[in-house]
């Protein structure tokens, strides 16, 4: 069932993957279904090629046109695009390079790919090779010192954990999510629930970014689920979502970039309901109606192990932020290994390319009128 939620919000930004605790996480085989889809296009081409330039640029178009556009961002430079989605023509443009490299899978009758690479001046390219090698090597060394801390922190980060969970009164956890389902789920839908898993935040060169709030934007029931780590929050969410399913209603799992198997955000588009969480990751404020976890815990033990909360607390945001600014440097030396193809592509022909693409998607447009 298409919700109306998507035929009236314009604009909707998401990430397709994550920096996060277990490397680079992709959900990008989300982005658009293929039953779904009339066509994809998997843009391939080095750094500075113009991928997500070229993404921007039909996105504005067809934003004009009055379509809704999902915006799915880099994780290692939010302020450019891994995709676009226009939903409601069945159309996707997904940058198919490293770390996420995709490829057609009905080649022709589905999916094809646009190589900007073909425009790229090999020769000159060629004379800068041992300098390309050498920054794609420090990129590679940057990511993967991230990749440690961001797991050092994860590994403080169940410590941290550990004491809410030895302090939560489970039988009071059960108790919520039964009030929850009353509360959510008053009957039942036709046919069988899908999911959808994505990314609202992600850990990025310019620190924690998050889009939950594009997301959510017009629902009439949201929920907020706000804290610590270990006070039930994954464990309703799951609880929730395995509800929805089996009702039948179709839902969006929004992934922690910490820890990828643990929900962040669940919205379930036929019920106007968002359930949110403001955790130690997004940190964000909340929105509609709150539900305290750490209410669950038993505060007299949490008082008694408070000094050792505070400094895995402590330790935990340290590593992420060394982890962080790794990232950043990652996104720095990308922006020298751009210069090279930069210097070296034929814009003019990527002009042309995009002009005949542009012509075949308003083509599209016109027939599903």
């Amino acid at each position: 069932m298409e919700c109306e939620f998507y035929m009236s919000k314009k604009e909707r930004h998401l990430f397709p993957g994550s920096n996060t605790s277990q490397g680079f996480y992709s959900f990008f085989q989300y982005i658009i279904p293929a039953n779904e889809a009339r066509r994809i296009f998997y843009i391939k081409g080095g750094p500075g090629t113009g991928k997500s330039s070229l993404m921007k640029k039909i996105s504005k178009i067809f934003l004009d046109n009055g379509h809704t556009i999902e915006f799915f961002h880099c994780s290692s430079d939010n302020e450019s695009l891994d995709a676009i989605a226009i939903k409601d023509l069945g159309i996707a443009l997904i940058d198919g390079t490293a770390p996420h490299i995709n490829d057609p899978s009905v080649p022709g009758a589905l999916d094809e790919i646009l190589n900007l690479g073909v425009f790229l001046n090999e020769r000159q390219l060629s004379k800068e090779k041992n300098s390309i090698i050498e920054t794609y090597s420090a990129i590679k060394d940057n990511f993967n010192r991230a990749y440690a801390y961001i797991n050092s922190a994860k590994s403080i980060h169940d410590n941290w954990s550990y004491y809410n969970k030895k302090a939560l009164d489970v039988r009071a956890l059960n108790s919520l999510n039964e009030e929850l389902k009353k509360e959510i789920f008053k009957s039942d839908e036709i046919g069988l629930g899908k999911e959808r898993h994505l990314f609202a935040t992600a850990f990025t060169p310019n620190g924690i970014v998050s889009y939950i709030d594009t997301l959510y934007e017009g629902f009439q029931h949201i929920y907020t689920l706000k804290g610590e780590p270990g006070t039930g929050k994954t464990s309703l969410l799951t609880f929730l979502k395995d509800e929805a399913l089996r009702r039948g209603y179709s839902i969006e799992i929004f992934h922690d970039p910490l820890i990828p198997s643990r929900i962040e955000h669940l919205i379930i588009p036929d019920l106007n309901t968002a359930i949110l969480t403001s955790n130690e990751i997004n940190n964000s404020e909340s929105i509609g109606k709150e539900i305290n976890m750490d209410c669950l815990l038993n505060t007299r033990y949490i008082n008694s192990v408070q000094d050792e909360i505070e400094e895995n607390k402590d330790n935990f945001y340290k590593l992420l932020n060394i982890g962080l600014k790794n990232l950043s440097k990652c996104k720095k030396l990308h922006d020298k290994l751009e210069k090279y193809y930069v210097d070296n592509i034929d814009f003019n022909g990527i002009d042309i390319l995009s002009e005949k693409l542009i012509e075949r998607l308003l083509v599209y447009e016109k027939e599903s009128l």
